[in-house]
């Protein structure tokens, strides 16, 4: 669909992985959150998904790098993907993060403000919280323990909405039964990096125009850090209030309203 592909770029020695489809005559970059497997491999389901913007623009999802050490930070990821972008001769985009990857667009967005033209943050955080230091502490140690079930099962519990649970539980318990998280020691290094990430005191210096999305019932990073985050920049703010963290997979209007806001 779109002409979707997976593809690769090799920045500071790493290769990175990348998903680029769409037409248009505008980039836009899509950064996704903390994730158990990789987005290889998953180009046409990217694609048909984030569709409706495919028309305007050309879109690039883009993963973390390889071989990640131990200390990597969410401003490394920043820092590698303008690289990216500058090696791909990218100089002026329209980015939404989700989760992470809202923390990563958060950090590009103060260290590169010439670049980003249009910023969408959804259900992230600028700051460490209880919510999201709980949340993240126990994946970390599930992984750890080699809890891989019990992982994912938490990570559905606590990012799906009570009705969507109660509606698709037998399905997110096979899911959990059947899903394999392949790079255990991959997962852990970027869910650390999200209790060592902390941009509270430096989100004045994004300059660009910004709208930030959130979840009334996110029980991974909580809805107070995404309003903590409209209040500093001043920013346009929707609260979902029925669903979860995973309100990009649940409401039918998530990408409609970011289109809205690109194009307006």
């Amino acid at each position: 669909m779109f002409n979707a592909r997976t593809k690769s770029i090799v920045i500071n020695g790493y290769s990175m992985d990348y998903i680029s489809f769409g037409k248009g005559n505008k980039w836009l970059i899509l950064i996704p959150g903390l994730s158990i497997n990789r987005i290889r491999g998953h180009a046409l389901q990217m694609s048909f998904m984030y569709r409706q913007f495919a028309r305007k623009y050309k879109v690039l999802m883009f993963d973390r790098r390889d071989h990640l050490t131990p200390s990597y930070s969410i401003g490394q990821m920043a820092d590698e993907l303008y690289s990216a972008l500058r090696k791909l001769g990218i100089y002026k985009i329209d980015v939404v993060g989700v989760s992470e990857g809202g923390m990563i667009a958060q950090k590009l967005a103060i260290n590169q403000p010439d670049i980003v033209h249009k910023l969408v943050l959804a259900v992230t955080i600028s700051e460490p919280n209880n919510t999201s230091n709980t949340t993240i502490k126990q994946w970390i140690s599930l992984a750890k323990n080699n809890q891989l079930k019990e992982l994912v099962w938490d990570s559905f519990q606590r990012s799906y909405s009570t009705h969507y649970i109660h509606k698709h539980h037998h399905l997110l318990k096979l899911l959990a039964t059947i899903t394999k998280v392949k790079e255990v020691d991959r997962f852990i290094i970027l869910a650390q990096a999200i209790l060592n990430f902390n941009v509270a005191a430096q989100l004045t210096k994004i300059k660009c125009p910004v709208f930030v999305i959130g979840a009334q019932q996110d029980q991974v990073l909580s809805v107070e850090g995404t309003k903590t985050i409209a209040k500093i920049l001043h920013a346009p703010l929707y609260i979902y209030p029925h669903y979860g963290h995973a309100v990009y997979i649940e409401a039918k209007d998530f990408n409609q309203r970011i289109y809205n806001f690109l194009m307006s």
